[in-house]
C-alpha cells in the first residue's frame, strides 16, 4: 500500500485500507460515513456513543470502532461475560440470537395516549435495571438448533417460531441453558421490561419506534394473511425489530385487570395466581389498534397459536 494510504484504517478491526475501498477485505465492515451501528444516526469521529439511541460507537476494552448492525465489539464480545449496563452485549453461540443492551431507567407505564382498555391504566411510573433482549423474535432456524421439532404453521427458518405454548418456552430455555455459556442466564421478559423496550427505553411511542404502524408491524392490513421474516419492518430505537406486530410475544407475568393499581415501581412483575400469563406486542392477524405498545392481552399457558411467539432475555446466570 501506498503511503499516502498507510493513515486510512478500517473503523472496526483496524485494517489498512484504501480511501477508494468501499467495504474492509479483512471484516467486511463498511468504509462509508460514519453511523450509529443500531440506529444509523450520522456520528463524528470524536463521539464514543449515539446521541440518540445511546449505542456505543467505540469499544471499551479494544478502542475499536463497532462496525454497522453489532450492539458490542464484534472481537472482545467473543470473550467478555454480560456483567450488567455497560458491558456489551453478545451473540449467543448455539442460536445466533443477537442480544440488545437496553440501558436501566424509569418510565410511564400504559396508556399514555389514552386510547386503550381500563387493563392498560393507570399509567404509572416503573423503574427498570438494564438486561439484555433479542433482537428479533426467536426464529424457526434458531428454535430447531435446540429443539427436535418445528411447531410453526408458516414453516420457513428466518419466519417467527409459532404455536408455541408457555411449556415448550420453558423447555427451549432449558435446553438452551444446558447447551450454552455458564455466565448466562435466560428467560422470557417481564411485562413492564417488555414495554419499556419496546418503546425504545420508554419514550413516548404508540408503535414500537414511531407512530407509523405500517412501518414497524405486520398486522392484518398489510400482512397478506402470514408471518414475514423477522426483522424487515423498521427497528425502534434501541434497534428491536418486530415488538408491534408479526407476532404476539409471551411475557413472565400472570395477567390480571387490574396489575396496575399494585404494581411496585422498581422492577414489577405479576406473581398472583391465575390461568393466563401476559402476552404483547400483537400478530400478524390482528387490527392496527392492538399493536401498540401498550395493549396488553392473557392466554392459557397451554394455548398456541399461528400469531404467537416469544423473544427472550439474557441476564447474568446467579452462582
Amino acid at each position: 500500500m501506498k503511503n499516502s494510504d498507510a493513515h486510512n484504517v478500517c473503523p472496526a478491526c483496524g485494517e489498512p485500507v484504501k480511501e477508494n475501498w468501499t467495504f474492509c477485505p479483512a471484516c467486511e465492515t463498511s468504509l462509508g460515513a460514519l453511523t450509529c451501528p443500531l440506529c444509523n444516526l450520522p456520528v463524528k469521529e470524536n463521539w464514543q456513543r449515539c446521541p440518540e439511541c445511546g449505542a456505543r460507537l467505540v469499544c471499551k476494552s479494544c478502542g475499536q470502532r463497532i462496525p454497522a448492525g453489532r450492539p458490542g465489539c464484534p472481537v472482545c464480545e467473543k470473550t467478555t461475560p454480560f456483567a450488567g449496563e455497560g458491558a456489551p452485549c453478545i451473540t449467543e453461540p448455539v442460536t445466533g440470537m443477537a442480544f440488545v443492551q437496553v440501558p436501566s431507567g424509569t418510565f410511564m407505564m400504559g396508556d399514555i395516549f389514552d386510547e386503550g382498555l381500563e387493563n392498560e391504566k393507570p399509567v404509572h411510573p416503573v423503574s427498570l435495571d438494564a438486561f439484555c433482549i433479542g433482537r428479533h423474535p426467536v426464529t424457526q432456524a434458531q428454535w430447531t438448533r435446540v429443539m427436535t421439532q418445528n411447531p410453526s404453521h408458516f414453516p420457513g427458518d428466518s419466519l417467527p417460531v409459532e404455536q408455541v405454548a408457555w411449556g415448550d418456552v420453558l423447555s427451549f430455555i432449558e435446553k438452551l441453558s444446558q447447551a450454552g455459556s455458564d455466565a448466562c442466564a435466560f428467560r422470557l421478559p417481564t411485562e413492564a421490561e417488555w414495554e419499556y423496550a419496546a418503546r425504545s427505553a420508554g419514550k413516548d411511542q404508540r408503535y414500537s419506534g414511531g407512530d407509523d404502524a405500517h412501518a414497524v408491524a405486520w398486522f392484518a392490513d398489510n400482512s397478506d394473511g402470514k408471518t414475514h421474516p423477522a426483522g424487515t419492518k423498521a427497528a425502534n430505537g434501541l434497534s428491536l425489530h418486530d415488538m408491534s406486530g408479526n407476532v404476539w410475544e409471551w411475557c413472565l407475568d400472570i395477567f390480571a385487570e387490574k396489575a396496575y393499581q399494585s404494581h411496585t415501581k422498581q422492577n414489577p412483575v405479576c406473581t398472583e395466581s391465575g390461568p393466563d400469563r401476559v402476552i404483547r406486542g400483537g400478530s400478524w392477524n390482528i387490527d392496527q389498534w392492538s399493536v401498540r405498545c401498550s395493549r396488553r392481552f392473557g392466554f392459557p399457558e397451554d394455548f398456541s397459536g399461528s400469531g404467537l411467539g416469544f423473544r427472550l432475555v439474557m441476564l447474568p446466570r446467579v452462582k
